[in-house]
């Protein structure tokens, strides 16, 4: 993991670096830059980081606008905005919409909330295989790139982004394979929560357009799931 600090002012840089070296077991990789130029230069020869932490005015040019430079390239990337300079602020968010932002001088607590959320970001992005028995041979496939299951006929489908797999297998025992990231709905499905787009009392609407219908006797469940999850995502 790569988390890129790009300030002018060197001993800022070094003393978040020290903050997230000192607090994190975790194999972070942390690089430190003086000017927008010198991280450009890394990301635009292919040098991805899995977070920025930035200053906005770095040597008094606009750090919203050197990224926006390069966000056709780390177009997922967080970012985690510094100032000084309250009055800047809500033109960030309008602007830009960051992961996160620091005021100075440095609140630790924050910067480690944040970089837990990163952490816990990349790590749900990160393959977890599937070892699934499809047509006589072991498969392995991506946890994350499961839409949803279905159970049909005595055997499990894999809905991926781009295939589907069968498995002689019940729906309960395959999602024992995978974690409680996805979601049972129904008696015939379960749907991975990062997917989902909408859902009412009768359906889950999924982000590539598919609809997955809601069992009477799950939806309390489903409903509460779906807003634990969402709620994870932005702190609460």
């Amino acid at each position: 993991m790569l988390i890129m600090i790009c300030d002018d002012d060197k001993n800022i840089a070094n003393y978040i670096k020290s903050l997230i070296e000192s607090n994190y077991k975790e194999n972070i990789k942390i690089k430190t830059y003086c000017t927008v130029k010198e991280l450009e230069h890394s990301i635009f020869n292919k040098e991805i980081p899995n977070a920025i932490i930035m200053d906005i005015c770095v040597e008094k040019s606009n750090g919203i606008d050197a990224l926006k430079k390069v966000r056709k390239y780390i177009p997922r990337t967080p970012v985690i905005f510094i100032t000084g300079y309250t009055e800047y602020c809500q033109d960030i968010f309008i602007d830009f919409n960051p992961f996160g932002l620091l005021t100075k001088p440095i609140d630790s607590q924050k910067l480690y909330f944040y970089i837990d959320k990163i952490i816990s970001q990349y790590k749900s992005d990160q393959p977890l295989n599937v070892e699934i028995s499809a047509n006589g041979q072991k498969i392995n496939i991506d946890k994350n790139d499961i839409i949803f299951l279905e159970s049909k006929e005595r055997k499990v489908i894999y809905h991926t982004k781009l295939e589907k797999y069968e498995e002689y297998i019940k729906l309960d025992n395959a999602m024992n394979k995978i974690d409680n990231s996805f979601l049972r709905c129904h008696k015939s499905y379960a749907v991975n929560l990062k997917y989902i787009s909408d859902f009412s009392k009768c359906k889950i609407s999924l982000t590539n357009g598919n609809y997955i219908p809601v069992s009477r006797s799950y939806y309390e469940k489903v409903k509460r799931q779906i807003f634990e999850y969402k709620a994870s995502k932005i702190g609460l």
